[in-house]
């Protein structure tokens, strides 16, 4: 989906356009299977032009499973900056967490995506692919394009890279997460997240 400033009205079209094709594209895979669906298909069901699917997706496995591109707000940076008194792991295993969920598009049933990747494992791929385009955009955002890290950010490693491994570890403490319980890390996250920081902790501590 586009990701420039545009009017609410323009913005609603484009999020009701995005939607459409989505669920075209998820209720005919799990009609026929990926094999059998094609993005002429796709565009026909939603009522657009081909062009139009690509211009809200790269490939008919992002339409499939409801993915766009990552993106970070003020919002989350503004949490991040005003969150001080809890721990630097809890406030960047939150960080991760928002830039993930911005993965998933408007109108995404994750039922049905789990239901989709678990009958075409292939489509699990591209969700993976895109949490790590996730964590490549916080490590060039926050450590690669900045001086000093996290544009010195209270609490934080000044160090490149410690910031870089407080990023990564972040990155797999959700991802624990998000495999033990999705739902649960949308609706309680700090619980989720705490319970994968303690099995970390408890791994690094007998390992190292």
């Amino acid at each position: 989906m586009q990701s420039e400033t545009v009017s609410p009205l323009v913005a609603e079209r484009q999020r009701r356009t995005w939607t459409a094709i989505h669920r075209a594209a998820a209720d005919a895979t799990l009609e026929r299977g990926p094999g059998d669906v094609t993005v002429a298909q796709i565009a026909e069901i939603a009522g657009v032009s081909p062009r139009t699917f690509f211009n809200y997706f790269d490939s008919k496995e992002d339409a499939i499973v409801g993915v766009q591109a990552p993106h970070l707000t003020d919002d989350v940076l503004r949490d991040l900056r005003e969150s001080t008194d809890d721990p630097a792991i809890l406030r960047v295993c939150r960080l991760v967490t928002e830039v993930a969920r911005s993965t998933i598009g408007p109108g995404v049933d994750m039922d049905q995506r789990r239901a989709l990747a678990a009958a075409h494992p292939h489509l699990r791929g591209r969700l993976t692919a895109m949490f790590g385009e996730a964590r490549k955009l916080l490590m060039a955002r926050l450590v690669d394009d900045v001086e000093p890290p996290w544009s010195g950010i209270e609490g934080l490693p000044a160090d490149p890279a410690e910031a870089r491994a407080l990023i990564l570890l972040a990155n797999g403490i959700v991802t624990l997460a998000w495999m033990s319980d999705t739902d649960r890390l949308f609706t309680d996250p700090d619980a989720a997240l705490a319970e994968s920081i303690d099995t970390f902790r408890k791994v690094t501590t007998t390992a190292l």
